[in-house]
This record gives structure tokens, sequence and C-alpha cells, in this order.
């Protein structure tokens, strides 16, 4: 095949998984615009149009392709695909129609056995089962286009067989899990990868296993203030009586039913911080009893950027415990959508400290300059959080000077 018989070939296969839809093609024919496809065809070398052009002839005599010519053997206008197997016989790929029916066909028969040996299946089994049976309905040659093929199937039902049994995943560790069914230190990573627009497509329909322990990252969360931490399941309550800094990881975060004040206080606050530096210049403030500005919050929590999961349980916990929110982060557009992703998971106003204009125009001559995309986050800012009165006119002097302002050069005393 030559290069441009491949070039060929592998946009007509872009454009059919494009265009695939659950079980069968959505389209009966693809069709390539040769002037779109090939932009520089009247200036290229006329050696570069003839291997095009031989290139799209020999396709057609092959019968993959049909040419429409503007002027016949000199300009094509376009290059049509009806015969789809033919397409990826060509190029020696399996036809993912008949790819993704095999799969089917073996997911259905994989959850008629699980059926059958779980009579009584816990609730991760019920989920697996679920979840198969989904895939078994409605797996299409549109997976087979993101890199899904029978052996990463397979491997994956055998992951989900045994996450079945939590017991046997104590103790071990997501690589050392992945020699354990693979032999493979780095194969369950990129398993994971691979099939996780499967995961999320088929979590729209139906309840499927938890597999966000396997991910290789490890949310914590700090948090500081002169508080009782209670628990869930009853254990002594952790009382901060110095409001010492704490950290947390998620499994505990999530063991937490509520945070209370020491102090018998009605009006309880928190307010959460962007960035590192900060947390531990302002967190504790209240040891020392220096800024007044500062004294007014009951707790200071660490949110590193968008919250991470230990972050977001926290902040439901507090929202819950009955605390009011206030935010300090960057005066820029991330720093903004981070107050609004926290007011989306407390449920409740989220009042912003120091990021306004004015802070704004006090650190222009320090701030940084924003790129295009940076700037373009703004489009993700709701109508909602842009009304905020201070928000308002921040971004109004971010849009009229193209800067930001890190958190980290402002004095919050």
């Amino acid at each position: 095949m030559t290069g441009w018989e491949k070039k060929i070939i592998n946009a007509f296969i872009g454009h059919y998984f494009a265009s695939a839809s659950e079980t069968e093609e959505s389209r009966k024919a693809l069709r390539i615009r040769s002037s779109l496809f090939f932009p520089h065809f009247d200036t290229v070398h006329p050696d570069e149009k003839e291997s095009y052009l031989e290139a799209a002839e020999s396709l057609e005599r092959k019968g993959i392709v049909k040419l429409r010519w503007e002027n016949k053997g000199e300009r094509l206008k376009t290059l049509n695909c009806e015969n789809f197997e033919m397409l990826f016989e060509e190029s020696a790929r399996p036809y993912p129609r008949t790819e993704a029916e095999t799969i089917r066909t073996m997911l259905d028969a994989k959850v008629k056995a699980l059926k059958e040996t779980a009579a009584t299946p816990n609730g991760d089994k019920e989920k697996v089962i679920a979840f198969l049976e989904f895939l078994s309905l409605h797996f299409s040659p549109r997976e087979i286009g993101q890199g899904l093929n029978q052996r990463t199937i397979e491997d994956f039902i055998r992951l989900l067989e045994y996450i079945g049994n939590p017991a046997q995943l104590e103790k071990i560790t997501t690589r050392a899990l992945s020699i354990l069914l693979y032999r493979d230190s780095k194969h369950l990573e990129n398993l994971l990868t691979l099939c996780k627009p499967l995961v999320l497509r088929a979590q729209k329909s139906v309840p499927c296993p938890d597999l966000s322990f396997l991910e290789r990252s490890y949310p914590e969360i700090m948090i500081s203030g002169k508080i009782i931490i209670e628990f869930k399941n009853k254990t002594a309550p952790l009382k901060n009586d110095d409001g010492r800094i704490l950290g947390f990881p998620l499994e505990t975060a999530e063991e937490i039913g509520s945070i209370q004040l020491i102090s018998e206080k009605q009006e309880k606050t928190a307010l959460t911080i962007e960035n590192k530096e900060t947390f531990y210049a302002l967190a504790g403030s209240q040891k020392h009893h220096t800024s007044e500005n500062l004294s007014r919050f009951d707790c200071f929590l660490y949110i590193g950027g968008y919250p991470n999961r230990a972050a977001a349980a926290i902040i439901r916990i507090l929202s819950a415990s009955g605390f009011s929110f206030y935010h300090a982060g960057d005066l820029d557009p991330d720093g903004i959508l981070i107050l609004q992703q926290i007011r989306g998971i407390a449920q409740k106003t989220v009042t912003p400290l120091r990021m306004d204009a004015a802070t704004f125009d006090q650190y222009q001559a320090w701030a940084r300059t924003l790129t295009k995309p940076m700037l373009r986050q703004i489009e993700k800012i709701s109508e909602e959080t842009k009304a905020i009165p201070d928000l308002a006119n921040l971004l109004r002097r971010i849009e009229e000077t193209g800067l930001g302002v890190e958190q980290e050069i402002v004095d919050y005393r």
C-alpha cells in the first residue's frame, strides 16, 4: 500500500468511527471532499499530485472507493466509500461491526454464566452483572474506534469478576493487582484509561462498579480551626482545641459525620483557600489573634485548586454542619471557576474574599499575562457566578487587561 493509499484509507476509517451508531452504521456511504482532504493540491510538486491521483484510482480499481471528477484525470471532486468491510480488510483491521457483534455475544454468555453461579449476589456482584448486561446490548463499533477489542474486554471482565469479592482487594496496590491479574505492572492502569469512556457511558443508564479506588491518586485534605470532628461510626470525636492544621486522606474524610465548633457560637464560617502557601500563612491566624479580618473565620480548608474528592467530602460535611462559606483564590478565570465549583458542592452561597477589582488593581503591577486558553475559561463561568458583584467587576478587569493575579502575592491581613 502506498503512502497516499494509506492516508485515504485512514481518513475513511476516521469518518467511519465518527459516524458509527450503537450497532449499525448510521451512514450507507462515506465521502471525502478532495479540496478539504488535500487543500494544497494546486501548489505541490506534480509528482505529489500524480501519486495522490494514482492512489485514489488504485483504490477505485480494488472496489473500495468511487471517484467523482471535476476534470477527468486531473482534479478530483470527491472520494466515496460504500464497502466498509473491504475498507477495513484493506487496512488489515477487523471489521468493527463484526467485532462488536462478537463482543456482545461474548458479554451475553458471561452475563448468563454469572447469573447462574451467583444465586445470591452481593451489591458489588449485582453491579458487575448489570454493567456487563448493558454492554452486551449496547457495545458498538464506536467502542472499537476508541481502541477496545475482544482482548481488552476479556481483561476488563477479569478485573470486574475479581473486584466482585471486595475482600480480595484488601492490602494490595493497583500495580501489584495488575501483576496478579495480567502479569504486567502497568496493564491495569492502561486498561482503566482505555475503558473509562465505556464506563462513563454505562453509568448514565445502570449502576456500575466503583473503580475509582484503583486510580493511582490519593486525595488528601487539610483543615484547621478550633473544631470537633465527629465520626459516623460513633468512635470518640476528635477535638482540635488548639486549632492545629489537620490532614485527612479521602478514606478518613468519608468517615466524618459532622464538624462542630468547640465554642457555642451560633454562626459558623469556613474559608476555603486555593493555594497551599496562602493556606499555611492564614490557617494559623487564630493562634495569635493578630488579624481581625481573619479571626472571623472559624475554620480554614485547603482546596489545592479544583477540589479533589477529599476536599469535596469535607465541603459537603461543613455545609451539612451549618457552616457558611467564603473563598480566597487566584484572581483569574480558573480561580473564579474553583469558587463556582465549591458553590456547586456546598449548595450554598460562597462569598469571595479579596477576589475583586480593587485587589486586582492593587496588585496589577505584579500580575501575570494570561494565555488565550486561560482566558477562554471565562466561557465556563455561569451567569449566576458572574452576577456576584465583586466577581463581575473582577472579570471585567481581567478581560480588559488579559492579566491574572496569583493568590500568593495578596496580603489578607
